[in-house]
């Protein structure tokens, strides 16, 4: 749908979640994320020509960040279009052009130690090796049309390169997964699974930095879309749940003092974070995880070198 001239909002189903694309139309047109690998065949491109706008048109399509619904799908767009430049942040490169880099790197990293990760049966979604052609980097602009520009802005936590997209004619942020409320919604407004940021600190800075920034309009990955006095809503909500997560671990870990692994801290404090189905609560390990090391890096919790490991208030 049109969300503003020239602006579409190309949605469709993941799961139980929506994904969405944004695409820019003007002198040049620009797409942010490409789905899942079957997401330009079944929704992107039909789109597409529906408005009149042929695949070999796609001057740029931006991954904002390395996940395989955002980034799946760009081999098929290259597949469909040899010119069209793909683009994302060096902080994420080498996850987006290597499956297995992605796997090993940004899904499975916690199974050694933590006896936690994830199956290889979710990487049929971003199954192929794509080469990106362009690098960007924060403050950079993207020209549309005379007097229209999209500025880039570089907002790590859910990922060490994630990008965000400001509209600066609309007042709008396109911000993919750069924060995540409460929890990545289902298609009908319950709640799927947790926050899935990695870095706590990078997080709350990316919220920090939208908070500054004269957005009446954020449009994201899989959330609704917020406007109005909702922005500064949705960012509260986004840094309560990391204030709750941190509070919630020190206080088990105090009343825990024999020491706990993160498998136990997730089935403990999950159902205290949030309502998410029983399924999906491995998601919280990213974000618990992440909580883990900046408290060890502050001197709060320790850890002992065992498998799985053992955490500790210092």
């Amino acid at each position: 749908m049109e969300i503003f001239p020239n602006v579409h909002e190309i949605r469709s189903t993941f799961g139980n979640r929506y994904i969405k694309q944004y695409l820019f139309v003007g002198d040049t047109v620009v797409l942010l994320d490409a789905g899942i690998i079957g997401t330009p065949d079944s929704a992107i491109f039909p789109y597409m020509e529906k408005i009149g706008i042929s695949p070999g048109r796609l001057s740029m399509v931006i991954a904002m960040h390395a996940d395989g619904d955002h980034h799946g799908g760009l081999p098929a767009i290259k597949d469909a279009s040899a010119s069209t430049l793909l683009a994302c942040h060096q902080g994420d490169l080498a996850l987006i052009q290597d499956p297995e880099y992605l796997y090993q790197n940004r899904y499975n990293f916690l199974a050694r130690d933590h006896q936690l990760g994830f199956g290889r049966e979710g990487m049929v979604y971003s199954p192929r090796a794509c080469k990106i052609d362009v690098v960007l980097s924060a403050d950079e602009t993207i020209q549309i049309a005379p007097g229209w520009k999209l500025r880039v802005w570089h907002v790590p936590g859910h990922s060490e390169g994630h990008l965000a997209v400001y509209d600066e004619n609309n007042r709008a942020a396109f911000t993919s997964d750069a924060v995540q409320a409460g929890g990545c919604p289902t298609m009908t407004g319950s709640m799927s699974f947790s926050p899935t940021y990695y870095a706590v600190d990078a997080y709350l800075a990316t919220i920090r930095f939208l908070e500054n920034q004269p957005i009446e309009h954020i449009y994201s990955g899989h959330w609704p879309q917020v406007h109005g006095t909702e922005v500064q809503g949705f960012l509260d909500q986004s840094r309560e749940f990391v204030e709750n997560a941190d509070a919630l671990i020190k206080a088990h870990l105090s009343d825990h003092r024999g020491g706990v692994t993160l498998k136990q801290l997730i089935a403990s404090l999950g159902p205290k974070l949030g309502t998410w189905p029983e399924d999906t609560a491995p998601f919280l390990q990213f974000a618990l995880y992440g909580h883990l090391l900046r408290l060890q890096q502050r001197g709060i919790v320790r850890c002992e070198s065992q498998t799985p490991v053992e955490y500790f208030l210092a």
